[in-house]
């Protein structure tokens, strides 16, 4: 679970932002709230976060995206300091910051980035105690004077002259300016640090208007549970879709005699890694190179099926089905991981393509859902439909505004709020912000 999130001098964030989870002393919707007895701390289920157009509500998710990606990878991308925010020159010479607190498999953990420059010059990880003192897990550090990288290690099992070893050998020959020491996890003996990077991959999953689910066939195909579940989920919705399924089209045919390199380095990497491999087609649309029950490489592809005029099954690609039928089916595999995997789910214009109607129905099934393991479900939109008291609790309704050019993030408990009031129609007068300035048009001289 995400429990806290914090930037500073990225894209247009430019002083310290922060997004969090924690509840207010809030009445409504207890069941939003996750209590853990150990650690004394409640956490939020779900959030919204509204915004106008060019305020930063994306840039937020893509702070939160960019700190995923560079973990999963293992290093920082070029040129990092092209996102520093560039409207404040003062501000532009300080670090791009990150900073997050989460929670995965019962462990509390906080993380923090530093880089400068395209240098990584101070990263860390916690194992946060709360109402006891957090305890280090690594800190490794830059030394500007003599270029060096240092490392620290605790909570290690083994002796202090084994753990200065390691420490000396991961800062001399496995990082670089560039490398993240929280994915070399293997290599420090902690199950507690390979538990938080663990997080970044399975207990994270960011979705932009753009982004296309490149597990669908894998589940569909692996999963009966799951293909019950988006066959029950798709049907429910009117989109036509009858079904959803799996078409295994053999390597012959799907590549043909055009592309003989990469068949072989397909077949290759399947034969070495035994892993299925996603593969992005120019239509926008993701299979899967995998291996069947039968030793044969197929392609799997993720098909649709709607009802002809005589009552029979038509199969058709994903590709042909409308821009909102598309969206929902890459939204289904991000529910089932919420409410069963206990994963931190963050959808960025989740309106996009969507029916009003439709999505207020998906919103307000999703809040008043039980996941397992604490799952979460963070979205930004315009709809305004959405503030409703009915759905979400006003501590898990934030507004993003930007002044002076650079982005602010708070949430509706700022205004404390009368519990009556209605939040549809004070947002869309004005009166918490986060609403486009709208120019006078006749200056247009249309």
């Amino acid at each position: 679970m995400l429990i806290r999130f914090v930037t500073s001098n990225f894209m247009s964030i430019g002083n310290e932002c922060e997004f969090n989870m924690l509840p207010a002393p809030l009445h409504s919707h207890q069941h939003h709230v996750y209590y853990n007895a150990t650690k004394r701390i409640k956490i939020l289920k779900g959030a919204a976060i509204y915004g106008a157009n060019g305020a930063g509500k994306s840039n937020i998710i893509k702070a939160i995206h960019f700190l995923q990606t560079a973990v999963l990878s293992g290093e920082v991308i070029p040129n990092t300091s092209r996102l520093r925010y560039k409207l404040d020159s003062e501000v532009a010479s300080r670090p791009i910051v990150f900073d997050v607190e989460f929670e995965w498999h019962r462990k509390f953990y906080g993380y923090h980035l530093e880089i400068y420059n395209d240098i990584i010059i101070e990263e860390s990880l916690y194992e946060l105690g709360f109402k006891n003192e957090d305890k280090l897990l690594f800190e490794r550090r830059y030394n500007a004077h003599n270029q060096k990288i240092s490392v620290e290690l605790g909570g290690a099992r083994v002796s202090n002259s084994q753990t200065r070893l390691l420490e000396k050998l991961l800062a001399a020959n496995f990082l670089d300016n560039r490398k993240l020491l929280l994915n070399h996890h293997s290599m420090l003996n902690n199950s507690k640090i390979s538990n938080a990077f663990e997080w970044f991959g399975a207990g994270l999953l960011i979705l932009f208007p753009n982004s296309k689910f490149t597990g669908m066939a894998k589940s569909l195909s692996d999963s009966a549970k799951f293909s019950s579940f988006a066959n029950n989920v798709i049907t429910t919705f009117d989109t036509g879709v009858t079904q959803i399924g799996i078409n295994n089209i053999p390597f012959d045919e799907f590549f043909g005699e055009e592309d003989p390199i990469n068949k072989r380095k397909l077949i290759d990497h399947l034969n070495k890694t035994g892993q299925d491999i996603p593969i992005p087609l120019r239509d926008g649309s993701v299979v899967v190179a995998s291996v069947d029950e039968y030793g044969n490489y197929v392609i799997k592809k993720p098909i649709t099926y709607h009802k002809d005029s005589y009552n029979r099954n038509i199969m058709f690609d994903i590709i042909e089905e409308s821009d909102g039928t598309q969206r929902l089916l890459d939204i289904i595999p991000a529910i089932d991981m919420y409410l069963n995997n206990g994963s931190t789910i963050i959808i960025d214009e989740v309106d996009e393509s969507l029916h009003p109607s439709l999505l207020k129905a998906i919103m307000k099934k999703i809040m008043d859902s039980k996941p397992e393991d604490g799952g979460q479900f963070i979205v930004t939109t315009h709809e305004s439909n959405l503030l409703d008291a009915n759905i979400y609790r006003q501590d898990e309704i934030w507004f993003v505004e930007k002044h002076n050019g650079m982005t602010e993030l708070y949430p509706l408990t700022d205004f404390s709020p009368r519990a009556d009031l209605q939040l549809q129609k004070g947002y869309l007068m004005g009166r918490f912000g986060a609403i486009p300035f709208l120019a006078d048009l006749r200056d247009l001289n249309w």
